[in-house]
């Protein structure tokens, strides 16, 4: 009897072992760091973190935030970080001056309602986009993705692009610079164009993608030619879990609205005000051709790369 027990012991142990092994918080997770710009566009990352998706996929992730563009490219090239977010705009054109990158997959697209707004002082002559001709407008970088709108919305009213002056700024300063008179105009995305609609004092013109001839792709993820040749399976690892993350946000918008204070600082009644933008891993050849004509016609690159020099196969 006593060594039925013992076996029938040895076996419930046993039995437990495996479970604990076969446990995903029980493998050993592979560090993966993130560079973020903390805008609206990049909530599945944080809805994933939240679902442990990540986890699921064997990787702990750790996020360092970063509010400019070109802040975002030097972390990647230097190895300090993985993987880093930017504007599809201001990544491909990074890669087209020469920086050894490659963009890893799309992360949404900007609706042309609400989510990306130019601003003026509620008490500001300036009336429509064409009047921005000879003004100074505040965007978060140069030859990016927000430059693009605007010159869009210029360019529809009959105006000139080439004669605004685009300054870039991190958005956490573009309002209280606005204020102060130091600028004639900012363009912001949510959340941080709720946030500064919400405080007061200014007056929208409206959202520039609506003059866009395409739908336009907004942010994306990038790593440095190195990491995706030293690390391959760890990038994979990542987008099969963003992938998944940005499934479970477009079908669970209610989550996706909860998820976005919490990396964001706005509070939740602000929350409510923005517009999330259309999330998408798939980046169509209408707006990458889009993007890349736009850039050419703008000057901004004098000429448009094959696909596999700017974007990654995923092999």
């Amino acid at each position: 009897m006593r060594k039925i027990l013992a076996a029938l012991a040895l076996v419930a142990a046993l039995a437990v072992a495996a479970t604990a092994s076969a446990r995903p918080e029980a493998a050993k997770l592979t560090t993966i760091k993130i560079g973020v710009y903390p805008s609206a566009d990049y909530a599945p990352l944080f809805v994933g973190l939240k679902r442990n998706i990540f986890k699921k996929h064997g990787l702990d992730v750790k996020i360092t935030y970063v509010y400019t563009g070109s802040g975002l490219m030097a972390a990647a090239t230097s190895g300090q970080l993985d993987i880093v977010t930017n504007s599809v705009t201001a990544g491909l054109n990074a890669i087209i001056q020469g920086l050894p990158l490659k963009m890893l997959m799309a992360t949404d697209y900007v609706p042309v309602k609400g989510n990306t707004e130019v601003l003026v002082k509620q008490d500001s002559p300036i009336t429509s986009f064409k009047q921005l001709e000879g003004k100074t407008v505040a965007t978060v970088n140069l030859n990016g993705l927000f430059q693009m709108g605007l010159n869009f919305a210029v360019e529809k009213e009959g105006g000139d692009p080439s004669k605004v002056k685009a300054v870039p700024m991190s958005p956490l300063d573009e309002p209280n610079a606005l204020l102060a008179g130091r600028l004639d105009a900012i363009e912001l995305q949510d959340p941080f164009l709720s946030q500064a609609k919400a405080q007061g004092g200014f007056r929208s013109l409206g959202n520039p993608f609506a003059a866009a001839p395409f739908k336009v792709p907004a942010g994306a993820f990038f790593a440095s030619n190195s990491k995706i040749q030293d690390d391959p399976k760890l990038l994979q690892q990542f987008i099969a879990a963003y992938k998944e993350a940005t499934t479970l946000s477009v079908k669970n918008t209610a989550l996706t609205r909860q998820i976005i204070p919490k990396y964001t600082g706005i509070t939740a009644q602000v929350a409510k005000l923005i517009t999330p933008p259309d999330f998408s891993t798939v980046l169509t050849p209408q707006g990458l051709g889009g993007t890349l004509k736009a850039m050419k016609r703008y000057g901004w690159i004098d000429t448009i790369p094959g696909y596999d020099q700017l974007v990654w196969s995923g092999k």
